[in-house]
């Protein structure tokens, strides 16, 4: 959207003109890449959710939320049920638990995990297909992205967690195209987005920040439910004075009179997690391990470390001490540590409260340093080690470069998978599961899915 012919917010008429395409697009319009890119992007969600959903704040939502077995939609591998808005809340909450969903550049947060749980619960009462499912993604996605672009860093550095407020349109967007809205109902649902928008940083490392995953998937699937039923709002509620731009983000962007997908759909840029911790210390993550490869060194070498980033990660992935397994995701310098030691970043079970009140870990992070600097590539990392032999070493890395082997990614989300979803589903199950979202895309029916992940 940054070139030569945007325009200043005050001439696009953006909540109308995202309506129209929204309503517009069909099975036709996304391409074979974009429908690949989303079967990816769900089977890493649904993934993720399915090992989320043993976490003490799913477990407080279900025991608050879960309906009677009459009630028409799955709670994800748990063998119960609930209304709607409710499973829309309790799956999203556990996609975002482990904070291991993926994440886009362009969105600013995790683009996935707002969308998926409110499409998939508008589905199970509809006669829906796999294709229709993975298209309301791939228009979900497109929203968040070009919405993220609109409000810019500056959104996000005052304080918001986009996944939550940006995520919201996108789940009202992926919505109001399943249900097959009118442009002008579809104007409405975004109206109904924008309204309800909400999440704060300053939840981050807490049970908050998965909750506003779960309410933008829950308060998306309203909109478009809502805006179905004929409930009007003010259906410029992106642009207008007083509206979701305007009112947070301090400085917008300009923005892009059309939505041209000609060089590819947003959803072709996703970015996934490898990492079960904050998507910006993986970078940091990366360089550290690329020190151990390759200059032969590990905790016990270390005196001191710098590691060089971009602003946005400060506030966000800095808890210098962290007190539980959840700020260790949050917790470049103790993640740092851990990475220096050889620990398995991706072992769901290394993020306790016992690795992060360890001692040793404790000591090594008070030696490392996170150093804002202007970078011009905001998810890089460098980091530079002094050790107790006299040397100094040094490297960069930056995750933050979409796939371009589709194949090798869907090998690398199967092993994902099949680590920490597996053990939830058991063998069989999680089988049945891996071919019915590779079936996905031909599937007339998602009758396959549920039965493997409910």
């Amino acid at each position: 959207m940054k070139n030569q012919t945007n325009e200043s917010i005050d001439s696009v008429a953006v909540t109308h003109l995202m309506a129209d395409w929204i309503s517009r697009t069909d099975d036709a319009a996304p391409t074979p890449a974009a429908y690949q890119w989303a079967k990816h992007a769900m089977f890493d969600w649904l993934a993720v959710s399915i090992a989320g959903t043993a976490e003490p704040l799913v477990q407080i939502l279900a025991d608050a939320y879960q309906g009677s077995a009459e009630q028409p939609c799955l709670l994800l591998a748990r063998g119960r049920r609930a209304a709607p808005h409710d499973a829309a809340l309790i799956n999203g909450a556990a996609g975002h638990a482990l904070d291991y969903d993926d994440v886009a550049s362009r969105m600013f947060g995790h683009p996935t995990v707002p969308v998926a749980p409110a499409v998939l619960a508008m589905a199970q009462s509809r006669a829906v297909s796999g294709r229709d499912l993975l298209r309301a993604l791939v228009v979900g996605h497109e929203i968040e992205s070009r919405l993220g672009e609109i409000v810019g860093p500056s959104h996000y550095q005052h304080g918001f967690h986009a996944t939550g407020t940006v995520g919201t349109f996108g789940a009202a967007a992926a919505c109001a195209n399943l249900r097959g809205l009118s442009s002008d109902q579809t104007a409405h649902a975004l109206g109904l987005a924008a309204t309800q928008a909400a999440g704060l940083k300053c939840m981050f490392g807490t049970m908050g920040k998965p909750l506003h995953a779960g309410k933008a998937a829950m308060n998306g699937l309203m909109a478009a439910e809502l805006a179905a039923r004929g409930f009007t709002v003010n259906d410029n509620a992106i642009e207008c004075v007083q509206g979701f731009a305007r009112t947070m983000a301090p400085a917008l962007n300009n923005v892009a009179p059309s939505i041209d997908t000609r060089q590819g759909f947003a959803v072709e840029q996703t970015l996934f997690k490898y990492h079960a911790s904050c998507y910006l210390t993986h970078s940091a993550i990366e360089a550290i391990r690329a020190l151990r490869q390759h200059d032969g060194i590990d905790l016990d070498a270390l005196e001191s470390m710098t590691i060089q980033v971009a602003g946005n990660h400060r506030g966000v992935c800095d808890i210098a001490v962290p007190q539980s397994g959840l700020n260790v995701k949050f917790s470049i310098q103790h993640l740092a540590a851990l990475a220096l030691d050889g620990a398995d970043t991706s072992d769901l079970g290394l993020y306790s409260d016992q690795t992060a009140l360890d001692a040793r870990y404790a000591a090594a992070a008070r030696c490392v340093s996170m150093v804002v600097v202007e970078a011009e590539n905001r998810d890089a990392a460098t980091v530079t080690m002094h050790t107790r032999d006299g040397r100094t070493l040094s490297r960069t890395a930056n995750v933050a470069i979409p796939a371009t082997d589709l194949d090798a990614q869907w090998k690398r989300l199967l092993a994902k998978a099949r680590a920490i979803a597996e053990p939830v589903l058991g063998t069989a199950r999680f089988d049945r599961f891996v071919e019915a979202v590779d079936a996905l895309d031909r599937s007339p029916s998602l009758h396959p899915l549920f039965e493997a992940i409910q």
